[in-house]
């Protein structure tokens, strides 16, 4: 081969080199650059905000216990993005209504840890398990669950009936498993990439949406903002789109089903989250559900009617 035609070939391989490096580093540039997280959730931080906070096997819990010491323990179950003052209208009516109210945070989210985990079913229904033995609350509480929260309530009666009285849940989730969006986060790689760059603010988007009709709006949309800045909310997040957690719980809701347990049913016709159809399921797989449509009311039937909820959940729990 003449020197002409090997410095072309050469030349050839450094253009392609150059290329695959761009095409590989051009993507991880980008990927590196939009981290958001460069907060450390400490001790500080959580002073700071205030609250209550309890070591459980797997990382710190923020948690809220009021009301009468005497009363009637009711658990509130958020749902997957907003984190415990998601409840904050429903407190101080349970509490008068002479119930002692616990809310927490769900690992993952707001000031409660993010640890290394599968964020599955089995994970959460853990976490409340350990809060409540941790808590030395041991007599069965009723259970209220929104969203994927009805969802953790849902698998949690299922799993320990002898820990739960009766049980609410707004709309909640049964079955998650056919959403394209889920589907494409957990593709490997991928799921990393649309996580980083188009998920999680769409997630704070979709968050301060659902609390638009708060009083309160504008400090829950910078609260949000804030507890996607701290490190492992994304990894947390992105787990729990890969794990069960959003997936089928319709074995659960048929145990449930068959132990007989009061329980209420809460939907609002707006409702652009949990379908009609799966409302049908979720009645279906409850013979004698307590249900309860709201008309033109959408999934955070709590925070937009507050006073509608209220009413129904403490004469339910009654």
């Amino acid at each position: 081969m003449s020197d002409g035609k090997k410095q072309h070939g050469w030349r050839n391989a450094i253009i392609i080199a150059v290329v695959i490096l761009v095409v590989i580093i051009t993507p991880l540039s980008i990927y590196a650059s939009a981290d958001i997280e460069k907060k450390d959730l400490d001790d500080a931080a959580r002073t700071q905000q205030g609250g209550s906070y309890v070591k459980l096997p797997d990382g710190i819990t923020h948690y809220e216990l009021t009301g009468p010491e005497t009363g009637q323990v009711v658990v509130l179950v958020h749902g997957f993005s907003l984190p415990m003052w998601v409840w904050d209208a429903q407190v101080e009516p349970l509490t008068q209504a002479g119930f002692r109210v616990l809310r927490y945070t769900m690992f993952g989210r707001g000031y409660s840890d993010r640890p290394e985990a599968d964020y599955s079913q089995a994970f959460y229904r853990k976490q409340l398990f350990d809060l409540l033995n941790t808590l030395k609350i041991q007599q069965p509480v009723d259970l209220v669950g929104h969203s994927m929260g009805g969802g953790v309530v849902t698998d949690f009666t299922a799993n320990y009936p002898d820990r739960v009285k009766d049980v609410v849940l707004i709309a909640p989730v049964i079955n998650q498993e056919n959403d394209t969006n889920v589907k494409l986060l957990r593709a490997p790689l991928l799921g990393e990439f649309l996580m980083r760059l188009v998920a999680t603010k769409s997630v704070t988007d979709r968050a301060a949406q659902l609390m638009q009709k708060s009083p309160k709006a504008d400090e829950y949309a910078k609260l949000f903002k804030e507890q996607t800045q701290y490190k492992g909310f994304e990894r947390a997040m992105l787990a729990m789109f890969r794990s069960d957690a959003v997936a089928d719980h319709t074995a659960d809701y048929l145990t449930v089903g068959k132990q007989g347990k009061k329980v209420m049913l809460i939907w609002g016709t707006l409702d652009g989250d949990i379908t009609r159809k799966m409302v049908k399921d979720i009645r279906t797989a409850l013979p004698g559900v307590n249900y309860q449509e709201l008309e033109a009311v959408g999934h955070n039937s709590q925070v937009d009617v507050p006073d509608k909820v209220n009413n129904l959940v403490i004469d339910f729990l009654k």
